[in-house]
């Protein structure tokens, strides 16, 4: 049996190294149509193409936002680097003062220019950028494989559900059946009691009065509708255990269930049966609601 995914899911996959720490946080409700938000922190926008891409290709369906977080969790390496062109500058500017004075000039100190603002710049380190795209990476999949768990969870119970609430409407169609089945005899019955009601006895013509139940009873015949009901149902099933991408499908046959409910409501003469097919169709919309919920 296929597996049946709910849009409703989330998944948090993390990775880290090179003192850095990763987070990818997947969430995902029901929506027609497939659209997805993400968000990067400063620095690693780059990532968000890679992200939405891979995700596009995963998920069809559903509103879904997908977080990245990053974790700077060690002391950055602060690296000190020469401003050359300032010393040179400086360089220049201490040998013209000393210049000015009395004697032979003095060549600058490297002590006294290294202390001079400026001359030294102190840059932190930054992680080797292949080593960020493979964090990023690794912990987007681990988010996307428990994202995934979380959708079959939520899915097979959904199919669990909706199993429950088809047996319920086989269960009416056994009872709204039987009832058919015994709607000929009472339509002649309730034909005769009134026919005597205005005439007076032994006036009835039986045959008249056969061929007027044939066609009262051919008009209120559901048993097609009943039929055409539980195929619906089969495909139903049949495609629940096919697995996969099933919302669309399963959505299609619930319009078909509604409208044979509809038809039976309207062509049945029965009190008991128009009550039935009320059972029938609050069943269906309820399964209407939880399909809304199926990838």
């Amino acid at each position: 049996m296929g597996k049946i995914l709910s849009m409703t899911g989330i998944g948090v996959g993390g990775a880290e190294g090179a003192g850095l720490r990763v987070r990818v946080i997947l969430r995902s409700v029901n929506g027609r149509f497939f659209d997805l938000q993400v968000r990067c922190p400063q620095g690693m926008q780059e990532f968000e193409p890679t992200i939405r891409d891979r995700l596009q290709k995963h998920v069809e369906r559903g509103k879904m936002s997908a977080n990245l977080e990053r974790e700077d969790f060690q002391e950055a390496t602060v690296m000190p680097t020469l401003n050359e062109e300032l010393a040179r500058r400086y360089l220049g500017e201490l040998r013209r003062l000393a210049a000015l004075g009395e004697g032979d000039p003095e060549e600058p100190g490297l002590d006294t220019v290294a202390r001079l603002p400026g001359v030294f710049r102190a840059e932190t380190e930054s992680v080797d950028p292949e080593v960020v795209t493979r964090l990023v990476s690794e912990a987007l999949e681990i988010a996307i494989r428990e994202f995934d768990s979380t959708r079959e969870t939520e899915g097979q119970a959904l199919v669990d559900d909706l199993r429950g609430r088809l047996g319920r409407i086989n269960q009416c169609l056994d009872v709204i059946e039987e009832k058919t089945a015994q709607s000929k005899t009472h339509i002649l019955e309730r034909l005769r009691q009134r026919v005597e009601a205005l005439l007076s006895p032994g006036e009835i013509d039986e045959n008249r009065l056969a061929t007027e139940v044939v066609l009262i009873a051919d008009r209120s015949d559901i048993i097609e509708e009943i039929v055409r009901f539980r195929s619906h149902n089969v495909q139903f099933l049949e495609a629940i255990d096919k697995g996969g991408e099933v919302g669309k499908r399963l959505g299609f046959l619930l319009q078909e269930m509604n409208r044979e409910a509809n038809t039976i409501s309207s062509k049945s003469i029965d009190s008991d049966i128009i009550h039935t097919v009320v059972d029938v169709k609050e069943e269906v919309e309820r399964i209407r609601e939880q399909v809304q919920n199926l990838a």
